[in-house]
């Protein structure tokens, strides 16, 4: 009786549903600072042909005229249809449009009643220039695997699919809630040219590789981050700072009090930091600078005085607090970075320190940092003290509007006063120190050198090195930050 029932007084109001498909939310897009766009969703149609559904057809003739239809609309082979329609397989993958039109076209009456059509998303992403470091990827299944994409995937992330339902009067569509827009920084046309030229500097010098950070200097924002190696060897490796750290250590001796400006060091080339210890510490080139003043010996990026900078540090603050100053500089903790796999770098507590570390660190050995932290730490010269936590969204842009996403401050590092004091003797190095290879006719650079022997097992190779500069400008009004 209730299935009679049903069948006789069906409501003449309720429609029936002949059909629903599923519309995609799409992932939101991504953008460089200009609006151009670097990653987005597409859509693709897929034609699936319902095996099982084909089986049951009245008689092999009909099969065969659905499979030769098939072949001819599809290209693909009688015999591999048929091969599938004798397998235990229910849906055969006929093939893909990014057209709807284009997709009902290789669909004849004969084969309609056996072929489904389905919606699915295509992530297109810009990868040239060292940019697919930074945008990430997905995986087949759409879930992200690294950079922006997954650092901000859950305002990426489609919000809900939308619906076609077919009836027999009408159809009904329910558009989707698309995931959000993310603008960033990143200006493809400074990324190409740090790109490009950090690929011929590799080249020229016939090093292993490269890498390459250049940051807004009064907000922290990234304008261009590109690596030579297979892998994102700035963000997830490691290496020695070197000489690139001086500023930051004779900048802490002076705020500490360990120090003064009128303050000289001797430098006869060589300096023994713990007596009875048979550890020497040599400058670069075995230079014998003689009497350098505080200017002097950061100009000349002088090892000997700054080892005995670090002795005065270490009996002004003690083990401790000298740890606790070196990790407030960020040495040892994540720079806060927005792109995930962040490493913390290497900073022994003060409890796992040899005697010898002290006087290590403020040459930038015996310490492990990713160019990240480097640009946060030094980066707060140009920008009047201020620790910026460097950043690639500049943006986001939703159903509700555009949020501005505003630099991300970690404190004051330094005093106004300080940074006043270091900012011409960081542009002498350029004019007249170790950082003359840095000069450009017109342009005020203030910066600072670094080499650093490349660490290993038995101690560091004589051979292998890593080269580095940090600048920023114009000195005047700084505005460009690069290490």
């Amino acid at each position: 009786m209730r299935a009679g029932y049903i069948s006789l007084f069906t409501e003449p109001d309720i429609p029936v549903i002949l059909g629903v498909n599923k519309i995609p939310a799409l992932r939101g897009s991504i953008y460089d600072s200009k609006g151009r766009l670097l990653a987005s969703d597409s859509i693709i149609y897929e034609a699936w042909l319902d095996l099982g559904y084909l089986r049951l057809a009245t008689s092999s003739d009909q099969i065969e005229r659905v499979l030769r239809n098939i072949e001819l609309s599809y290209g693909i082979p009688y015999e591999i249809l048929h091969e599938n329609l004798q397998s235990t397989k229910n849906f055969l993958l006929l093939g893909t449009t990014p057209t709807n039109d284009e997709m009902q076209r290789k669909i004849t009456p004969i084969t309609k009643r056996y072929i489904s059509l389905e919606m699915q998303r295509e992530r297109l992403s810009f990868s040239e220039y060292g940019l697919d470091r930074i945008l990430g990827k997905l995986d087949k299944g759409g879930v992200p695997l690294n950079g922006i994409e997954l650092s901000y995937t859950e305002e990426l992330s489609g919000k809900e699919d939308g619906l076609i339902r077919r009836t027999l009067t009408s159809t009904v569509r329910e558009e989707p809630t698309n995931g959000s827009d993310v603008y960033l920084s990143i200006d493809i046309d400074i990324q190409k040219m740090v790109y490009e030229e950090l690929l011929s500097t590799v080249e020229k010098n016939m090093a292993d590789g490269g890498v390459a950070l250049l940051v807004e200097s009064k907000t922290g924002k990234v304008l261009a981050y590109a690596g030579t190696y297979n892998w994102d060897v700035g963000l997830m490796g490691i290496f020695e700072p070197g000489s690139t750290i001086k500023p930051l250590i004779y900048s802490l001796a002076l705020q500490s009090g360990s120090i003064t400006e009128t303050m000289t060091f001797n430098c006869d080339g060589r300096i023994q930091p713990v007596p009875g210890l048979d550890i020497i510490i040599r400058d670069t080139e075995g230079e014998r600078h003689g009497i350098q003043t505080f200017r002097e010996a950061i100009i000349n990026s002088c090892n000997v005085a700054t080892v005995q900078v670090g002795g005065k540090i270490l009996n002004t603050l003690g083990k401790e607090e000298m740890y606790r100053q070196l990790n407030n500089i960020g040495f040892g903790r994540l720079s806060g970075v927005d792109l995930p796999g962040e490493t913390p770098g290497i900073m022994p507590e003060a409890k796992d320190w040899s005697l010898i570390s002290p006087y290590q660190f403020p040459i930038g050995q015996g310490l492990g940092v990713n160019i990240f932290q480097m640009v946060k730490a030094l980066n707060v010269f140009p920008a009047g003290g201020q620790f910026l936590i460097p950043t690639f969204a500049r943006a986001i842009r939703s159903n509700d509007g555009l949020l501005n996403i505003p630099k991300k401050v970690d404190g004051t590092l330094f005093s106004s006063q300080l940074v006043s004091t270091m900012l011409p003797i960081m542009e002498s190095v350029v004019i007249e120190g170790t950082g003359t290879m840095a000069k450009v006719d017109g342009v005020r650079i203030a910066g600072k050198t670094g080499t650093a022997q490349k660490a290993g097992p038995g101690g560091y190779n004589e051979e292998t090195y890593f080269s580095l500069f940090f600048g920023f400008f114009p000195v005047e009004n700084p505005t460009y930050t690069l290490y």
